[in-house]
């Protein structure tokens, strides 16, 4: 034999020699010195096996635990019984032994099975920490006869194998330099909030007319029997026919614009907003009847812009009229100046409402715009923000534009067609998804302020996953593989904000002292300044998506221990990060949480931006939001029993 290397801890010595003789390492019991000439000499089996797990179609064992148990069976022709000794190697490429693994605290890095009957299968199992996942194994066996002391006098086939845990997420390795998102940046869009999970009784109709809020059809009759109907519905892009107007009017329309991201010329379809601005466009019509004998119906297509002060009650409008048509037989048409109504009376009021910008007069084959400007203000009913009444209020605002169609020779009386963001009247219950709330309170730690948003749009809280990639892939994972999709936009399934409930009594039951200490790996820090390991808990501790949210007090998803979650732990392996499950702790995906064992800048830093995020966006208690993880998958195996991917950061 070779010599020997240094030891390496409990008197091992390392054999370098893949192919030394079984003699050389005697560790299942003392070779006898004298034997019988008839003894037989016990032999291994030619084909051990690795598990649990499979072989695959090159004959690799693929095992589910680095807790790996290791089988052959052995012979022993005298009928005696007889063990195994297991030795473990790493593997190259081609499957050749490389270094001998320590797979025992003994002299010779081995394990020996129990003595079992002739034609039997003998088995050990490695202990934890010894081998690792996503690394090539070999290993092979030599026997050994109880009754006669013989040893075989070579080793086994080498059996190879490979440990594959069920969650293998590999992770781009951290950008500490990767700058923060903007989580000011909240899209436009026109998806509403999702229904509360907490409401029992029937939500409000979810009909175009209800969703935008508009107010019905409203009638006036003179007393020479002319009849004018005003009416708003939803532009849905099919029920009014734009007249591309060319030239300087539809270059001043466009000009017009109160907010960001809303062109008047070029219309949305239906309602957009984000947390402080509206967009949103809708078909009025004036119908003109005498003595119930159609006259002709006057349209327009009105554009409808809002602006909130997330510091302040102030709230703009601006109300586009983009396009008129009049019908020949209507000689002329005007509109009032808009009439605006702000509810509830005592708390909000209207400030100023502008004239016209251009002349609100047309005539058949006139598709001018014009535009006009209005403001109102909330105000608590307390002089100022006060820490001790904080004050939460639902506004509804009306708008009424007054049609005045000509019919020669007949007395028209103005009619409104009146679009609002209450639908049914009912300030709390009725809103549509552009309602405004306003409150007073006082957002994270800051002093108390006064703020107005569009409470029905969903804010977006983006993970910095360059920076922090361990945090944003456990996020991943959890909204991604379970039911309940915990923050996912695609999947409308919001976390809700707990401001101030238990939240360290969710943080207990999910994630207990020292619980990551123990189950973790520190490879997984990052840096001189990583100093100790986290408890991941996703969903956050600070929702009522949180798994130690109880029932009682509005959790969604109440288990009584984090042993009811989703386990991982980030662990280094070569240059690489991974997130695997805890071993032991093969995920269902039938989980309702997660927690994993990650570096703790990863955990801080990941969330680090949400107190400005909360304040910016005035979350208030049970306010919906989503969580962008920032970071993509490429997976080789995403099934029911497994989710094996390759993590890229989208801000990388």
């Amino acid at each position: 034999m070779a010599s020997a290397t240094a030891a390496d801890g409990g008197g091992f010595v390392r054999n370098p020699d893949p192919n030394a003789a079984p003699s050389s390492r005697p560790a299942a019991g003392p070779a006898l010195k004298a034997t019988a000439a008839a003894a037989s000499r016990p032999v291994s089996g030619k084909n051990p096996s690795a598990g649990p797990g499979k072989k695959d179609a090159s004959g690799v064992w693929q095992v589910s635990t680095p807790k790996v148990k290791l089988s052959n069976t052995v012979t022993n022709a005298d009928g005696g019984t007889a063990n195994l000794t297991f030795e473990v190697w790493t593997a190259d490429s081609a499957g050749n032994a490389k270094t001998q693994v320590k797979i025992s605290d003994n002299q010779y890095g081995v394990l020996v099975s129990d003595f079992v009957k002739s034609g039997a299968t003998a088995s050990v199992s490695v202990g934890a920490g010894r081998l690792k996942p996503n690394t090539d194994y070999v290993f092979h066996t030599s026997a050994y006869a109880k009754e006669s002391g013989l040893y075989e006098t070579s080793w086994s086939p080498w059996a190879r194998f490979r440990v594959r845990m069920p969650v293998d997420l590999a992770l781009p390795a951290p950008n500490a330099s990767a700058a923060n998102p903007d989580q000011t940046a909240q899209p436009y869009t026109d998806t509403l909030a999702p229904a509360s999970p907490w409401q029992t009784a029937a939500g409000a109709s979810r009909t175009p007319a209800a969703v935008l809020g508009t107010s019905g059809t409203h009638c006036t009759t003179s007393s020479d029997g002319v009849k004018v109907c005003g009416s708003a519905e939803p532009y849905d892009g099919r029920n009014f026919t734009l007249h591309r107007a060319a030239g300087a009017r539809q270059r001043a329309a466009a000009q017009a614009s109160l907010v960001s991201d809303c062109d008047p010329a070029a219309p949305r379809k239906g309602l957009w907003t984000t947390r402080f601005e509206e967009c949103s466009s809708f078909t009025m019509a004036w119908e003109a009847t005498l003595n119930d004998a159609p006259v002709g119906t006057v349209k327009a297509l009105v554009v409808n812009e809002r602006k909130l002060d997330p510091k302040s009650g102030n709230i703009t409008e601006r109300i586009n009229v983009t396009d008129v048509d009049v019908p020949a037989t209507i000689p002329a048409f005007t509109l009032d100046a808009p009439k605006i109504d702000c509810e509830p009376s005592g708390n909000c009021g209207v400030q100023n409402v502008s004239g016209w910008t251009g002349a609100a007069a047309w005539v058949p084959g006139d598709h001018h715009s014009v535009f006009a400007d209005a403001s109102y203000l909330w105000a608590p009913d307390l002089s100022g923000p006060n820490t001790s009444k904080p004050q939460v209020m639902k506004l509804g605002v009306a708008v009424a534009l007054q049609g005045n169609p000509k019919i020669p020779g007949q007395t028209v009386q103005t009619t409104p067609a009146v679009f609002m963001d209450v639908a049914g009247g009912d300030l709390e219950n009725g809103g549509a998804p552009d309602q405004i709330r306003c409150d007073n309170t006082k957002i994270v730690s800051k002093v108390p302020t006064t703020g107005c948003v569009f409470h029905n749009y969903v804010p977006t809280y983006t993970f910095n996953a360059a920076k922090y990639p361990q945090a944003s892939s456990h996020a991943w994972l959890i909204q991604h593989k379970l039911s309940n999709h915990p923050g996912s936009k695609a999947d409308s399934k919001p976390l809700y904000f707990l401001p101030d409930g238990d939240i360290s009594g969710n943080r207990t039951v999910i994630c207990p002292t020292g619980w990551a200490a123990a189950n973790g790996d520190t490879s997984a820090l990052n840096g001189a300044t990583d100093k100790e390991l986290n408890c991941d808990e996703f969903a956050f501790n600070a929702t009522y998506n949180s798994g130690g949210m109880p029932s009682l007090a509005g959790g969604l998803n109440p288990v009584g221990s984090g042993d009811a979650c989703v386990q991982t732990l980030a662990s280094k392996q070569g240059g690489t990060v991974h997130l695997f499950n805890i071993d032991g702790h093969t995920p269902t995906w039938k989980e309702v949480c997660g927690r994993s064992a990650i570096s703790g800048n990863d955990n801080s830093g990941s969330m680090a931006a949400f107190g400005s995020f909360n304040a910016n966006q005035r979350l208030l208690d049970r306010d919906p939001y989503w969580l962008d993880t920032n970071v993509r998958a490429a997976c080789s195996e995403d099934s029911a029993t497994a989710v094996r991917c390759t993590m890229t950061a989208n801000n990388q």
